[in-house]
């Protein structure tokens, strides 16, 4: 499609880099890294949300399981989650320039979103008892609703140029 010399004048890169690079860009958008800030903790808050309403629907008649989804969906966020969320305000915060969007969390960060989605479906399955489903559920969901909180807090502090 492109031709050998179609990208040589790019800052002294070979042409075969140049490619690659235009092809990037093409394909994604680069956002600065504020608005991924932002993207990150509205994706945490919605999928939060969604799991605490299903956790929450599937254990409504089954209170001791509500309330230890409950509070393990707190330890979650304190001792898991909030760690994450705020080396990942302090990693965009360091930035300046703009990055592709899957920038917004880190190669680790992706590996468990990846994890938690198989064991999302995994505890879909017939033979999973309903009960165990809304915990894992609801545990998470509180999880990630209360450490989003850090994700908005940068974020905030960032518009604020108190970064």
């Amino acid at each position: 499609m492109f031709g050998e010399n179609a990208f040589k004048g790019v800052k002294g890169m070979p042409a075969q880099e140049t490619r690659e690079l235009a092809v990037e860009k093409r394909m994604a958008v680069m956002l600065a890294p504020q608005t991924l800030l932002f993207l990150a903790g509205l994706v945490w808050l919605i999928v939060g949300a969604s799991l605490v309403v299903k956790g929450g629907d599937i254990l409504t008649w089954n209170p001791s399981w509500l309330l230890l989804a409950l509070l393990v969906g707190v330890a979650k966020a304190y001792f898991i989650l909030d760690k994450i969320a705020r080396r990942n305000v302090q990693r965009l915060q360091s930035c300046s320039e703009p990055m592709f969007i899957w920038h917004m969390y880190v190669g680790r960060t992706w590996v468990i979103i990846a994890v938690m989605i198989v064991l999302g479906r995994v505890l879909r399955l017939p033979k999973v008892p309903p009960q165990l489903s809304g915990f894992f559920s609801l545990a998470v969901g509180l999880g990630l609703v209360l450490a989003s909180r850090l994700l908005w807090q940068g974020w905030r502090r960032g518009r604020k140029g108190e970064v």
